[in-house]
């Protein structure tokens, strides 16, 4: 992997531990942006200033990038929680300080010669009391600080007596006060958006159908690597290739399933319901096609694929 570029000296210690966590499970995950980018929401120059400490991430992209890894996505959360409040509170110091300092540069002088006027001598000056928006940042900070001490020291980082505040700045539309429960409950009794039905030709990664996947067969060539994946509990398989730049016509196949092909250059297809024994992934690299099954591999010339997956071109 390529060495990463230091982080910027002023990022504050809460936002640094999480971009370096977010650095380590992206080389792990062997993506590259363009990749990461079609695997998420999110763009690869959105990525690029998140993983350099240039931006703060919202959480539904550091999550995105924890299912992908599979990731402890409870300790994500609590990383980012401590770096949200960091990064707000530094924000607010900078622009207390900013008008601190156009508040000094505004105050008027006193005249020359002025010591000897008939004014007599001045009051001594007063001591300026700190501002409130400078105390409440420093209790932000403080704050901030000791949540992410104690989340890293005990297995249960807040107890009953914790008071919950609203959600921070970045958190999802509508999510419940802070603090939030570390593991994601799932949209039913799976955590799968589509277990409970069928999960033909819906988005593996969208429905969290990649929270169990494995890789039945890989292939590498010319460049790329293709896999054949499948998820237990959706019951489906879909074809992923990486890098995505430069291929066309990736699909997954299975006898008895409507095969599903993604556009040029995509990451991955929709899912198949089908069974990982029945099923196959093929793609186009360089005028060749690429394909592999549960016990096999090939590369061969690009012909034509059957809806059912039974033929190889």
């Amino acid at each position: 992997m390529a060495r990463w570029r230091p982080l910027p000296g002023d990022l504050p210690p809460q936002a640094r531990r999480l971009a370096e966590e977010l650095r380590l499970h992206k080389d792990r995950s062997r993506l590259s942006l363009t990749s990461l980018a079609a695997k998420t929401a999110y763009s690869s120059s959105s990525w690029h200033r998140y993983l350099n400490g240039r931006a703060l991430p919202p959480w539904e992209a550091v999550d995105a990038l924890g299912r992908l890894t599979r990731a402890d996505r409870g300790l994500l959360r609590v990383l980012w929680e401590s770096a949200s409040d960091a990064w707000t509170a530094g924000q607010g110091a900078q622009t207390e300080q900013s008008a601190q300092t156009v508040r000094t540069a505004g105050e008027p002088r006193e005249p020359e010669g002025a010591q000897g006027s008939d004014r007599g001598p001045s009051p001594p000056a007063r001591p300026r009391r700190p501002s409130r928006r400078t105390a409440v940042g420093a209790a932000v900070a403080v704050c901030g600080l000791l949540a992410a001490f104690l989340a890293l020291l005990v297995i249960r980082p807040w107890g009953d007596g914790v008071r919950p505040r609203s959600a921070p700045p970045g958190a999802p539309e509508g999510s419940p006060a802070w603090p939030w429960e570390l593991r994601s409950q799932g949209t039913g009794p799976t955590g799968t958006h589509c277990a409970v039905r069928s999960c033909q030709g819906r988005d593996p990664y969208r429905d969290g159908c990649d929270r169990d996947s494995v890789t039945v067969h890989a292939l590498s060539a010319h460049g790329r690597t293709l896999r054949l994946r499948y998820s237990p509990v959706c019951r489906a398989v879909w074809a992923e290739v990486d890098p995505a730049d430069g291929t066309g016509q990736l699909l997954a196949a299975a006898a008895g399933a409507t095969t599903q092909t993604a556009a040029r250059g995509a990451a991955h297809t929709a899912m198949v319901a089908a069974d990982q024994h029945k099923a196959r992934a093929c793609v186009v690299v360089a005028g060749q096609q690429l394909g592999v099954t549960e016990h096999d591999s090939w590369i061969g010339p690009v012909g034509a694929v059957s809806g059912d997956g039974t033929g190889r071109g």
